[in-house]
């Protein structure tokens, strides 16, 4: 089947529909409370991407359980008035004509203890040093079962703010990630050794979600293909093992964090493509959606016809939140990197800025 980015979208198992294949990327933006209560210049520049044209927005990486945080301005959905600022999102996004769910996320072995009371938590110890200068403390039965419940219980708010779903952050060595990786994961519990029992804890969340929420309500997963950067032990066939895991719990879609939608299978002599590998490998029983190097219509189509079904776009839309009303009229994008100007015109506040001048998505002139 030909898809085209303007084509609608249905999530049949749930019942809803997009009204394009255009998804906002969750963007880590440093503008939320130090406590996690989500900012208002946060949610504004979400509600501005909604009238700009996406189809479904995933807002950033939001904390589920004390312990987890990763960025010091990272919103969190563990209290009342958090969920409150969320009700007032969603209902601004859904009268844009946009649906809109949150990246539930746990940082793991990455959560800074700067910004927490004591060490990271992950599936094993790891001694102090190096990467981790107060080392990683290893969850316990109990504690395994306390991250479940804590991801299960943010859904709830989620869904009670009238959010229309969650995706659950399994990618990039964060703690849903830590366990699926059978480098850090060495468990030789029922959280660990086979690959179920790595995926337990992914799968006992989503259960308690479904078991909790209508099925109306989007439940989607994101996860890394492959190692990147110093991460090892992300293999493709792995992934697609795990992503097979997940389908069999009838989730709503898979997110694979590309890095690059268009680049060849790691370390495949053939040059095989990664999206083709990903597309063969789920086999259509689950929709996919792809993040990386979708800047323009013309990525945006390349990656619909080499299997995608939805397509994330994030750097390209920090300095472009009307860039689906810009692609659907033909008109210019802005190339990242973005000025300081243009990023603050949209919403963008100095905490944010200094946040991109490390990403890099600002301009050289404009970091300084």
């Amino acid at each position: 089947m030909n898809k085209a980015l303007n084509d609608s979208f249905h999530f049949e198992r749930a019942g809803l529909w997009l009204k394009n294949r255009a998804v906002l990327a969750p963007l880590t933006h440093n503008m939320s409370g130090a406590g996690g209560d989500p900012g208002q210049a946060e949610l504004d520049w979400l509600v501005r991407c909604a009238r700009g044209g996406f189809g479904l927005l995933i807002a950033a990486a939001t904390q589920v359980q004390p312990g987890g945080r990763c960025w010091a301005g990272q919103p969190a959905l563990m209290t009342d008035a958090q969920q409150q600022a969320f009700t007032t999102l969603a209902t601004r996004v859904t009268q844009a004509g946009t649906l809109a769910v949150v990246q539930l996320h746990h940082g793991g072995v990455r959560a800074l203890p700067e910004l927490n009371e004591g060490a990271p938590v992950g599936p094993g110890e790891v001694a102090p040093g190096g990467r981790y200068p107060r080392g990683v403390r290893a969850l316990t039965e109990e504690g395994i079962l306390a991250v479940v419940e804590a991801f299960v219980r943010a859904a709830e708010r989620a869904q009670a703010a009238g959010l229309h779903g969650v995706e659950l952050h399994a990618a990039h060595n964060f703690l849903l990630c830590n366990f699926l990786n059978p480098l850090h994961n060495q468990r030789t519990d029922r959280w660990g050794g086979t690959l179920p029992n790595r995926a337990r804890i992914l799968v006992e969340i989503i259960r308690g979600i479904r078991a909790s929420l209508p099925r109306a309500f989007l439940v989607g997963v994101r996860l890394s293909p492959e190692s990147y950067a110093h991460i090892q032990g992300i293999e493709l066939p792995h992934q697609l093992a795990v992503a097979h895991l997940l389908a069999d719990e009838e989730i709503d879609y898979l997110h694979f964090s590309m890095g690059d939608s268009f680049k060849a299978v790691n370390g495949d002599p053939d040059g095989g493509s990664l999206l083709g590998a990903v597309q063969a490998g789920l086999a259509g029983r689950v929709p996919l959606m792809v993040a990386g190097s979708i800047r323009d219509a013309t990525s945006a189509q390349l990656a619909l016809a080499g299997g995608a079904d939805l397509v994330a776009v994030g750097t390209a839309a920090l300095g472009n939140p009307d860039w689906m009303t810009k692609v659907s009229r033909g008109l210019p994008l802005l190339q990242a990197p973005f000025t300081a100007t243009r990023l603050e015109e949209v919403g963008f506040t100095a905490s944010a800025l200094g946040y991109l001048a490390g990403m890099g998505v600002l301009a050289p002139h404009d970091a300084a």
